[in-house]
């Protein structure tokens, strides 16, 4: 570690004592867009959306796709809706070129409004290569790239400003005169791309000439565009200032109506999105990326954040991610790769709220919504008929989405309510008693869950782990006394060294009582005194309404000492689920806990068979 004098200040120089202005300012062109309009303007509807999962995507990984893991991107592409996909670069290999043969000739693989493209460098050998593999293709994209920039003409092509217009224009029509005007090739319907590498970093008036020159040698028409590619190949400006870029190429490229403006982001900056998202203000009509962001260094444009900001505005995108965490399975086990848990609508914690008031929020903002029994719930089959809430399947009251910290509706993408709620040392009572709503069918009073809350952060903080809404459910049941079988067990009363076992059969025999004398009864019964301070009870029902048991919940104060403790009770009717929580109260030492065994709320018998008080012993 240097020290204090040897070190230099990033704040006001570079490595080498290069100044931070002289090495990094002044880098993007200066755009006179006075009249700018796309900050005034809003997006009302999907771009055509191009997948490059498979190119660019593909390039990015360490170690690239095989033919089969490229067969079931392309497969998963599809089932999204994406109806533009670049497949391949056939000239750099024969896997590439091999997958686009693959994909033609296979009768059914590609669906009729599927259009394939390959991309190819600007060279008439390549283009060659290129069209040769969409050969027989129903409808296919040829798109080529060139670099745009001078700092790329120069220091890469080092090619005169002249030579690079003439480049481009002889290629373009090399790859017009084998495609849509050659007759072998008439049964294709070609589109032409023609990508601007490097463009946010171009003049204006360059890359303008370089579209009017690529315009002029294919020969577009209103129906079939010639597509100009716009990309931040580098991200080095921020949104606004390619926004103004595109739309200066918006406005002054002639025959506007016969160009389609695609628009390819990276994340450099980390603003791929929002770059992609101004620059349809200002112009765009397509946009291309990958899924995830995957992409070289920061990535692509992420296709799913860019068509979920516009889903959760209302806007149609035409692509289906409902079940995204199926997606991104089949990401994860073709690229290698793991999606972040904090990736933008993809992440395990993307729903997840940790904090207590948070948690609190969404509660109440789902409740008012009506959809706490609406969530669908892994515990809902795991607890084996024991709570049935809501189905995914039942009818929400159709209103505009307004919950609090949840920007959309986790059920439109297929999660479950455990990905909204996250316990650990932060978590408040509203959360945990929502989760144990949602899992349990229970709806503790405030006072329980602010007491079962406590429990479980000692419990996070003893594993230095958050827990799982399974887990939160399980352990209810089990510091609650709710997962044994009590028909056949021995209650035992254990109290300030007093000890005393007392037969289970004699004490339902009293269990008929009227509920408001059902602690008098216990406290006779066991000899101790119980006094009931608290409680409330409820219906458990199953999603069409058919009543399945009651549970009670009482709060008791035993033999005058403090703290209180809990009771929770489960059974046919709401008498005898009283009965049942005031014993469980009364065999609780204030302040303690029942022992931590870890079972599992699968083996949770269902509760008509565990709390029926017409079986012996």
């Amino acid at each position: 570690m240097k020290n204090t004098d040897e070190r230099y200040s990033m704040a006001t120089c570079c490595a080498g004592g290069q100044s931070l202005r002289s090495k990094y300012g002044e880098r993007a062109p200066n755009i006179q867009l006075s009249d700018r309009q796309w900050p005034s303007k809003k997006l009302t509807k999907s771009p055509i959306w191009l997948s490059t999962d498979l190119r660019d995507g593909n390039q990015a990984l360490p170690n690239p796709m095989t033919l089969q893991q490229k067969w079931r991107m392309f497969q998963l592409l599809v089932s999204i809706g994406f109806t533009q996909i670049e497949v391949s670069f056939p000239c750099a290999s024969q896997t590439e070129f091999d997958f686009t043969r693959q994909l033609i000739e296979t009768p059914g693989a590609t669906p009729d409004d599927v259009t394939l493209e390959v991309l190819s460098p600007c060279r008439e050998d390549a283009i060659a290569t290129s069209v040769r593999s969409l050969k027989g293709a129903k409808q296919a994209i040829l798109f080529l790239y060139l670099a745009t920039s001078d700092n790329y003409r120069e220091t890469v092509l080092q090619l005169s400003e002249a030579e690079w217009l003439d480049q481009a224009k002889r290629c373009v029509e090399y790859a017009r005169s084998i495609t849509k005007d050659d007759p072998e090739n008439c049964r294709t319907k070609w589109s032409f791309g023609f990508g601007f590498e490097d463009f946010a970093n171009a003049r204006p008036e360059a890359a303008l000439r370089l579209g009017e020159t690529i315009k002029t040698a294919w020969g577009p028409s209103k129906d079939n565009p010639v597509i100009l590619g716009l990309a931040t190949s580098v991200e080095a400006t921020t949104p606004n200032v390619f926004a103004d870029q595109v739309e200066y190429f918006s406005r002054n490229i002639t025959e506007r109506e016969k160009v389609c403006i695609s628009i390819h982001t990276h994340n450099d900056r980390g603003g791929a999105v929002a770059s992609a998202e101004l620059a349809c203000l200002a112009g765009g009509d397509r946009v291309e990326g990958c899924l995830f962001g995957n992409g070289e260094r920061a990535g692509n444009l992420d296709l799913i954040t860019c068509s979920m900001n516009m889903f959760t505005q209302g806007i149609e995108t035409g692509l289906d991610f409902s079940d995204l965490l199926e997606i991104r399975r089949v990401y994860e086990e073709v690229t290698n790769l793991p999606v972040h848990p904090r990736q933008p609508y993809s992440g395990d914690f993307y729903f997840r709220a940790f904090a207590g008031a948070h948690q609190d929020a969404i509660r109440k903002g789902l409740a008012k919504r009506g959809r706490l029994a609406a969530m669908p719930s892994g515990l809902t089959q795991m607890s084996k008929g024991m709570i049935i809430n809501g189905t995914s399947n039942e009818k929400i009251p159709s209103s505009t989405w307004r919950v609090p910290y949840l920007p959309l509706d986790p059920a439109d993408l297929g999660f479950s309510f455990d990905s909204v709620i996250g316990v650990n040392s932060q978590s408040g009572k509203g959360g945990i008693a929502w989760l144990i709503q949602q899992g349990l069918g229970f709806n503790i009073p405030n006072e329980l869950a602010a007491h079962y809350s406590q429990i479980i952060k000692k419990r996070s903080v003893s594993l230095e782990r958050g827990l799982a809404a399974e887990e939160i459910c399980d352990f209810f049941l089990e510091i609650y006394d709710l997962k044994s079988s009590y028909n056949t067990q021995l209650l035992k009363r254990l109290h300030s060294g007093f000890s005393q076992t007392i037969d289970m059969q004699q004490e339902l025999e009293d269990a008929t009582a009227p509920a408001n004398n059902a602690a008098m009864d216990i406290s006779k019964t066991m000899g101790i005194d119980v006094h009931c301070t608290m409680a409330s009870s409820h219906v458990i029902s199953s999603h069409d309404g058919e009543q399945l048991s009651n549970v009670a919940f009482v709060q008791c104060e035993i033999e005058q000492t403090t703290p209180c403790v809990w009771g929770v009770g489960v059974a046919l009717s709401r008498e005898e689920a009283v009965n049942r929580s005031l014993l469980l109260a009364a065999r609780r030492k204030p302040g303690t806990e029942t022992p931590d065994t870890k079972t599992s709320v699968n083996a949770i018998i269902q509760p008509l068979e565990v709390y029926s008080f017409s079986q012996k012993a």
